[in-house]
Protein backbone atom coordinates (compact mmCIF):
# COMPACT_ATOMS: atom_id res chain seq x y z
CA UNK A 1 0.00 0.00 0.00
CA UNK A 2 2.75 2.32 0.64
CA UNK A 3 4.46 2.11 -2.26
CA UNK A 4 0.96 2.55 -4.53
CA UNK A 5 1.10 5.40 -2.46
CA UNK A 6 4.00 6.63 -2.84
CA UNK A 7 4.03 5.55 -6.60
CA UNK A 8 0.98 8.12 -7.02
CA UNK A 9 2.76 11.62 -5.09
CA UNK A 10 5.18 10.85 -8.21
CA UNK A 11 3.04 10.87 -10.87
CA UNK A 12 1.33 13.81 -9.50
CA UNK A 13 4.92 15.53 -9.30
CA UNK A 14 5.57 14.67 -12.94
CA UNK A 15 2.44 15.65 -14.26
CA UNK A 16 2.77 19.14 -12.49
CA UNK A 17 6.14 19.68 -13.71
CA UNK A 18 5.19 18.87 -17.19
CA UNK A 19 1.75 21.40 -17.17
CA UNK A 20 4.27 24.89 -15.78
CA UNK A 21 6.77 23.64 -18.02
CA UNK A 22 3.44 24.08 -20.70
CA UNK A 23 3.02 27.58 -19.44
CA UNK A 24 6.89 28.84 -19.08
CA UNK A 25 6.65 27.62 -23.07
CA UNK A 26 3.70 29.42 -24.04
CA UNK A 27 5.18 33.14 -22.02
CA UNK A 28 8.64 32.52 -23.61
CA UNK A 29 6.80 32.86 -26.85
CA UNK A 30 5.60 36.17 -26.01
CA UNK A 31 8.57 37.34 -24.68
CA UNK A 32 11.03 35.60 -26.79
CA UNK A 33 11.76 39.27 -28.13
CA UNK A 34 12.46 40.74 -25.06
CA UNK A 35 10.10 43.30 -22.75
CA UNK A 36 8.20 45.70 -24.98
CA UNK A 37 9.38 49.08 -23.76
CA UNK A 38 6.72 52.14 -24.61
CA UNK A 39 7.91 55.69 -24.61
CA UNK A 40 5.73 58.29 -22.80
CA UNK A 41 2.70 59.44 -25.17
CA UNK A 42 1.26 62.84 -25.25
CA UNK A 43 -0.12 64.12 -22.20
CA UNK A 44 -2.27 66.24 -23.96
CA UNK A 45 -2.86 68.10 -27.17
CA UNK A 46 -5.35 70.58 -29.01
CA UNK A 47 -5.90 70.99 -32.83
CA UNK A 48 -6.21 74.88 -33.64
CA UNK A 49 -7.84 75.14 -36.92
CA UNK A 50 -6.71 77.24 -40.10
CA UNK A 51 -7.49 78.54 -44.08
CA UNK A 52 -6.16 74.64 -45.22
CA UNK A 53 -3.89 74.34 -42.34
CA UNK A 54 -3.66 73.74 -38.81
CA UNK A 55 -1.81 74.19 -35.80
CA UNK A 56 -1.52 71.46 -33.23
CA UNK A 57 -0.59 72.37 -30.03
CA UNK A 58 0.86 69.48 -27.24
CA UNK A 59 2.31 68.71 -24.19
CA UNK A 60 4.65 66.20 -23.17
CA UNK A 61 6.18 65.41 -20.21
CA UNK A 62 8.74 62.42 -21.29
CA UNK A 63 11.61 63.90 -22.01
CA UNK A 64 12.78 60.42 -24.06
CA UNK A 65 10.70 61.05 -26.44
CA UNK A 66 12.53 63.00 -29.52
CA UNK A 67 10.25 62.69 -32.29
CA UNK A 68 6.65 62.96 -33.10
CA UNK A 69 5.02 61.28 -35.61
CA UNK A 70 1.63 63.29 -36.67
CA UNK A 71 -1.21 61.02 -38.96
CA UNK A 72 -4.12 62.45 -40.17
CA UNK A 73 -6.78 61.52 -43.21
CA UNK A 74 -7.61 58.18 -41.63
CA UNK A 75 -3.18 57.80 -41.28
CA UNK A 76 -2.54 57.88 -45.19
CA UNK A 77 -1.03 61.48 -44.50
CA UNK A 78 1.77 61.46 -41.90
CA UNK A 79 4.39 64.02 -40.62
CA UNK A 80 7.51 63.43 -38.38
CA UNK A 81 8.75 66.47 -36.62
CA UNK A 82 11.36 66.66 -33.62
CA UNK A 83 10.66 67.24 -30.11
CA UNK A 84 12.16 70.63 -29.25
CA UNK A 85 14.37 70.68 -26.00
CA UNK A 86 11.38 71.93 -23.42
CA UNK A 87 9.93 72.01 -19.90
CA UNK A 88 7.70 69.43 -18.60
CA UNK A 89 4.82 72.60 -18.65
CA UNK A 90 5.97 73.69 -22.29
CA UNK A 91 3.12 73.48 -25.00
CA UNK A 92 4.79 72.88 -27.75
CA UNK A 93 3.26 74.10 -31.50
CA UNK A 94 3.44 72.35 -34.92
CA UNK A 95 2.35 74.24 -38.09
CA UNK A 96 1.16 72.28 -41.09
CA UNK A 97 -0.02 73.26 -44.09
CA UNK A 98 1.05 76.05 -46.72
CA UNK A 99 0.55 77.79 -49.85
CA UNK A 100 2.36 74.42 -51.78
CA UNK A 101 1.05 71.65 -49.02
CA UNK A 102 -2.98 72.99 -48.28
CA UNK A 103 -4.68 70.53 -45.68
CA UNK A 104 -8.02 69.27 -47.39
CA UNK A 105 -10.89 71.03 -45.86
CA UNK A 106 -12.93 68.71 -43.68
CA UNK A 107 -13.11 67.26 -40.18
CA UNK A 108 -10.09 64.82 -39.49
CA UNK A 109 -9.34 62.36 -36.08
CA UNK A 110 -5.45 63.11 -35.86
CA UNK A 111 -3.37 60.50 -34.12
CA UNK A 112 -0.12 61.49 -32.72
CA UNK A 113 2.68 58.74 -31.76
CA UNK A 114 5.74 60.04 -29.77
CA UNK A 115 9.36 57.83 -30.23
CA UNK A 116 12.46 58.38 -29.17
CA UNK A 117 14.23 58.57 -32.63
CA UNK A 118 15.21 54.81 -32.63
CA UNK A 119 13.11 51.90 -31.94
CA UNK A 120 10.81 52.80 -29.25
CA UNK A 121 7.17 54.32 -29.55
CA UNK A 122 4.21 55.30 -27.40
CA UNK A 123 0.78 54.32 -27.96
CA UNK A 124 -1.50 56.40 -29.76
CA UNK A 125 -3.28 59.69 -28.57
CA UNK A 126 -5.90 60.85 -30.84
CA UNK A 127 -7.79 64.14 -31.16
CA UNK A 128 -10.21 65.48 -33.26
CA UNK A 129 -10.16 68.93 -35.30
CA UNK A 130 -10.90 70.94 -38.15
CA UNK A 131 -9.64 72.36 -41.49
CA UNK A 132 -11.61 74.68 -42.91
CA UNK A 133 -11.24 76.94 -46.94
CA UNK A 134 -13.24 77.52 -49.77
CA UNK A 135 -16.46 75.53 -48.73
CA UNK A 136 -16.44 77.55 -45.29
CA UNK A 137 -15.78 80.99 -47.57
CA UNK A 138 -18.09 80.38 -49.43
CA UNK A 139 -21.05 80.86 -47.02
CA UNK A 140 -20.04 84.20 -45.72
CA UNK A 141 -21.51 87.15 -47.13
CA UNK A 142 -20.81 91.60 -45.94
CA UNK A 143 -22.33 93.19 -43.26
CA UNK A 144 -25.01 94.73 -43.65
CA UNK A 145 -24.79 98.70 -43.73
CA UNK A 146 -27.82 100.97 -43.27
CA UNK A 147 -26.75 104.13 -44.20
CA UNK A 148 -23.51 105.84 -45.51
CA UNK A 149 -23.15 110.05 -44.59
CA UNK A 150 -20.51 112.12 -46.12
CA UNK A 151 -19.62 115.48 -44.16
CA UNK A 152 -17.60 117.50 -46.99
CA UNK A 153 -16.58 119.96 -44.45
CA UNK A 154 -15.09 117.81 -42.59
CA UNK A 155 -14.21 115.23 -44.84
CA UNK A 156 -15.98 112.46 -42.23
CA UNK A 157 -17.59 109.40 -43.30
CA UNK A 158 -20.14 107.75 -40.99
CA UNK A 159 -20.91 104.63 -41.77
CA UNK A 160 -24.14 103.06 -39.94
CA UNK A 161 -23.97 99.62 -39.35
CA UNK A 162 -26.86 96.22 -38.79
CA UNK A 163 -26.07 93.73 -36.74
CA UNK A 164 -23.68 90.99 -37.00
CA UNK A 165 -24.69 88.35 -39.48
CA UNK A 166 -23.48 85.29 -37.41
CA UNK A 167 -21.41 84.52 -34.03
CA UNK A 168 -18.65 83.73 -36.02
CA UNK A 169 -18.58 87.74 -37.45
CA UNK A 170 -15.95 89.60 -35.85
CA UNK A 171 -15.35 92.43 -37.49
CA UNK A 172 -14.89 94.49 -40.61
CA UNK A 173 -11.86 95.80 -42.54
CA UNK A 174 -12.01 99.87 -44.09
CA UNK A 175 -10.01 100.20 -46.76
CA UNK A 176 -9.83 104.23 -47.52
CA UNK A 177 -7.62 107.10 -48.25
CA UNK A 178 -5.59 109.75 -46.42
CA UNK A 179 -4.80 112.66 -49.29
CA UNK A 180 -3.10 110.12 -51.03
CA UNK A 181 -2.12 107.58 -48.27
CA UNK A 182 -4.02 104.23 -47.94
CA UNK A 183 -5.43 103.11 -44.55
CA UNK A 184 -6.30 99.82 -44.27
CA UNK A 185 -7.93 99.19 -40.71
CA UNK A 186 -9.71 96.55 -38.69
CA UNK A 187 -12.57 97.20 -35.90
CA UNK A 188 -13.51 94.61 -34.06
CA UNK A 189 -17.19 94.43 -32.98
CA UNK A 190 -16.97 95.76 -29.59
CA UNK A 191 -15.28 99.09 -31.74
CA UNK A 192 -18.23 99.51 -34.30
CA UNK A 193 -21.11 99.57 -32.06
CA UNK A 194 -23.63 100.84 -34.17
CA UNK A 195 -21.35 102.85 -36.78
CA UNK A 196 -18.14 103.56 -37.58
CA UNK A 197 -16.49 107.40 -38.20
CA UNK A 198 -13.81 107.61 -40.70
CA UNK A 199 -11.89 111.18 -40.63
CA UNK A 200 -10.18 112.67 -43.30
CA UNK A 201 -11.14 110.51 -46.06
CA UNK A 202 -10.48 111.54 -49.84
CA UNK A 203 -13.74 110.53 -51.02
CA UNK A 204 -12.38 110.53 -54.67
CA UNK A 205 -10.47 108.07 -54.06
CA UNK A 206 -12.81 105.21 -52.72
CA UNK A 207 -13.82 103.70 -49.80
CA UNK A 208 -14.15 99.92 -49.30
CA UNK A 209 -14.74 97.33 -46.51
CA UNK A 210 -14.97 93.72 -45.90
CA UNK A 211 -16.31 91.61 -43.10
CA UNK A 212 -14.18 89.17 -40.53
CA UNK A 213 -15.05 85.83 -39.64
CA UNK A 214 -13.33 83.66 -37.02
CA UNK A 215 -14.73 79.70 -37.69
CA UNK A 216 -13.65 78.60 -34.45
CA UNK A 217 -13.18 80.85 -31.71
CA UNK A 218 -9.01 79.30 -31.49
CA UNK A 219 -8.73 79.29 -35.05
CA UNK A 220 -5.42 80.65 -36.36
CA UNK A 221 -6.34 82.33 -39.53
CA UNK A 222 -9.29 85.02 -39.87
CA UNK A 223 -11.03 84.40 -43.36
CA UNK A 224 -12.79 87.14 -45.27
CA UNK A 225 -15.33 88.60 -47.92
CA UNK A 226 -15.03 90.20 -50.76
CA UNK A 227 -13.93 93.65 -50.61
CA UNK A 228 -17.08 96.20 -51.32
CA UNK A 229 -17.01 99.47 -52.27
CA UNK A 230 -19.00 101.80 -50.26
CA UNK A 231 -21.65 104.20 -52.15
CA UNK A 232 -20.73 107.91 -50.86
CA UNK A 233 -22.77 110.59 -51.89
CA UNK A 234 -21.73 114.04 -51.77
CA UNK A 235 -23.88 117.17 -51.38
CA UNK A 236 -22.25 119.21 -53.84
CA UNK A 237 -24.57 122.19 -53.37
CA UNK A 238 -24.44 122.23 -49.37
CA UNK A 239 -22.80 126.09 -48.80
CA UNK A 240 -22.43 127.16 -52.15
CA UNK A 241 -23.01 130.37 -53.40
CA UNK A 242 -26.77 131.03 -54.85
CA UNK A 243 -28.81 133.53 -57.00
CA UNK A 244 -32.18 133.75 -56.22
CA UNK A 245 -35.11 135.42 -58.79
CA UNK A 246 -36.36 136.40 -55.33
CA UNK A 247 -36.07 136.23 -51.29
CA UNK A 248 -38.72 137.54 -48.94
CA UNK A 249 -36.48 138.97 -46.96
CA UNK A 250 -33.32 138.30 -45.64
CA UNK A 251 -34.08 135.57 -42.78
CA UNK A 252 -35.21 133.05 -45.70
CA UNK A 253 -33.22 133.89 -48.73
CA UNK A 254 -31.61 131.84 -50.81
CA UNK A 255 -28.61 130.66 -48.53
CA UNK A 256 -30.71 129.09 -46.10
CA UNK A 257 -31.19 125.85 -49.57
CA UNK A 258 -28.19 124.54 -48.80
CA UNK A 259 -27.39 125.02 -45.27
CA UNK A 260 -28.21 121.75 -44.53
CA UNK A 261 -30.33 122.76 -42.19
CA UNK A 262 -34.03 121.30 -41.82
CA UNK A 263 -36.12 123.46 -39.99
CA UNK A 264 -39.07 126.20 -40.89
CA UNK A 265 -36.37 128.83 -39.64
CA UNK A 266 -34.32 127.83 -42.42
CA UNK A 267 -36.07 128.15 -45.80
CA UNK A 268 -35.90 129.88 -48.95
CA UNK A 269 -39.15 131.74 -49.30
CA UNK A 270 -40.29 133.69 -52.32
CA UNK A 271 -41.67 136.89 -52.91
CA UNK A 272 -45.73 135.99 -53.86
CA UNK A 273 -47.74 137.09 -57.06
CA UNK A 274 -49.12 136.35 -59.83
CA UNK A 275 -47.71 135.91 -63.04
CA UNK A 276 -43.74 135.19 -61.80
CA UNK A 277 -41.40 132.79 -62.58
CA UNK A 278 -39.28 131.57 -59.70
CA UNK A 279 -35.64 129.99 -59.48
CA UNK A 280 -32.79 129.57 -57.58
CA UNK A 281 -29.12 129.15 -58.85
CA UNK A 282 -26.34 127.00 -57.38
CA UNK A 283 -22.62 128.17 -57.98
CA UNK A 284 -20.68 124.10 -57.20
CA UNK A 285 -17.78 125.70 -58.02
CA UNK A 286 -16.05 123.23 -60.43
CA UNK A 287 -17.65 120.88 -63.13
CA UNK A 288 -18.92 117.45 -61.41
CA UNK A 289 -20.50 113.89 -62.96
CA UNK A 290 -23.69 114.43 -61.07
CA UNK A 291 -25.68 111.59 -59.68
CA UNK A 292 -28.68 113.20 -58.48
CA UNK A 293 -30.71 115.57 -57.19
CA UNK A 294 -33.13 116.26 -54.17
CA UNK A 295 -35.94 118.38 -53.17
CA UNK A 296 -37.19 119.12 -49.72
CA UNK A 297 -40.18 121.39 -50.10
CA UNK A 298 -42.33 122.81 -46.89
CA UNK A 299 -45.94 122.46 -47.86
CA UNK A 300 -47.84 124.78 -46.62
CA UNK A 301 -51.84 125.52 -47.49
CA UNK A 302 -52.09 125.69 -50.81
CA UNK A 303 -48.12 126.32 -51.78
CA UNK A 304 -47.18 122.46 -52.51
CA UNK A 305 -44.86 123.39 -55.04
CA UNK A 306 -45.98 120.89 -57.74
CA UNK A 307 -44.46 121.73 -61.02
CA UNK A 308 -40.47 122.25 -61.13
CA UNK A 309 -37.67 121.82 -63.33
CA UNK A 310 -33.76 120.96 -62.76
CA UNK A 311 -31.84 122.40 -64.89
CA UNK A 312 -27.99 122.65 -65.86
CA UNK A 313 -25.99 125.30 -67.62
CA UNK A 314 -24.54 123.55 -70.88
CA UNK A 315 -22.19 126.25 -72.98
CA UNK A 316 -23.89 129.64 -71.20
CA UNK A 317 -27.71 127.79 -71.72
CA UNK A 318 -29.85 126.97 -69.34
CA UNK A 319 -31.01 122.75 -70.11
CA UNK A 320 -34.01 120.93 -68.43
CA UNK A 321 -32.57 117.79 -67.14
CA UNK A 322 -35.80 116.37 -65.61
CA UNK A 323 -39.64 118.19 -65.49
CA UNK A 324 -41.71 117.56 -62.63
CA UNK A 325 -45.14 118.26 -62.53
CA UNK A 326 -48.16 117.32 -60.33
CA UNK A 327 -45.84 115.87 -57.48
CA UNK A 328 -47.61 117.31 -54.18
CA UNK A 329 -45.18 114.90 -51.96
CA UNK A 330 -42.63 117.01 -49.61
CA UNK A 331 -39.38 115.24 -50.59
CA UNK A 332 -38.25 114.71 -54.65
CA UNK A 333 -35.48 112.88 -55.97
CA UNK A 334 -34.19 111.16 -58.78
CA UNK A 335 -30.93 109.37 -60.01
CA UNK A 336 -29.96 110.81 -63.01
CA UNK A 337 -30.41 107.63 -66.32
CA UNK A 338 -27.36 109.32 -68.21
CA UNK A 339 -24.45 111.25 -67.14
CA UNK A 340 -24.81 114.97 -66.24
CA UNK A 341 -21.77 116.93 -65.77
CA UNK A 342 -21.84 120.61 -65.51
CA UNK A 343 -20.38 123.31 -62.96
CA UNK A 344 -24.15 125.06 -62.12
CA UNK A 345 -27.53 124.26 -61.33
CA UNK A 346 -30.73 125.78 -61.34
CA UNK A 347 -34.13 124.55 -59.82
CA UNK A 348 -36.53 126.57 -61.74
CA UNK A 349 -40.36 127.08 -61.30
CA UNK A 350 -42.51 128.34 -64.07
CA UNK A 351 -45.91 130.37 -63.84
CA UNK A 352 -49.01 128.97 -62.52
CA UNK A 353 -51.39 129.76 -59.18
CA UNK A 354 -49.60 129.84 -56.04
CA UNK A 355 -46.35 129.02 -57.10
CA UNK A 356 -44.91 130.73 -54.19
CA UNK A 357 -41.56 128.78 -53.32
CA UNK A 358 -40.97 127.72 -49.73
CA UNK A 359 -38.03 125.17 -50.04
CA UNK A 360 -36.38 123.73 -46.83
CA UNK A 361 -33.51 122.39 -49.07
CA UNK A 362 -31.91 121.50 -52.83
CA UNK A 363 -29.42 118.64 -52.42
CA UNK A 364 -27.38 118.19 -55.49
CA UNK A 365 -24.96 114.84 -55.27
CA UNK A 366 -21.91 113.20 -56.91
CA UNK A 367 -21.49 109.59 -56.31
CA UNK A 368 -18.08 108.12 -55.25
Amino acid sequence: MKQKKYLSIILISLLMVLACSEMNDKHDFYLQEGEIIYIGRVDSARVLPGENRFLLRYWITDMRAKELIIYWNQMEDSLIVPIPAHQSTDSIDVLIGDKENIIPEGNYTFQLVSSDGDNLRSIVFERLGNVYGQQFSSTLSNRFIRSVDYDSDKQEVTINWGEPSSSREIGVEMTYFTGEEKNMVQYTNEEIGSKIVLNDVNVERGVSYRTMFLPEPIAIDTFFTASVPLTILQNVALHKPVKTSSNLNDSYDGSKAVDGIISTASRWITIAGEGLEHWIEVDLGKEYSLYSFKVHKHLYNEFLLPNFTFQVQKDGEWVDVSKVENYLGEIYELVFPKEVVTDKVRLFVPIYPNNMVRLMELYVYVKY
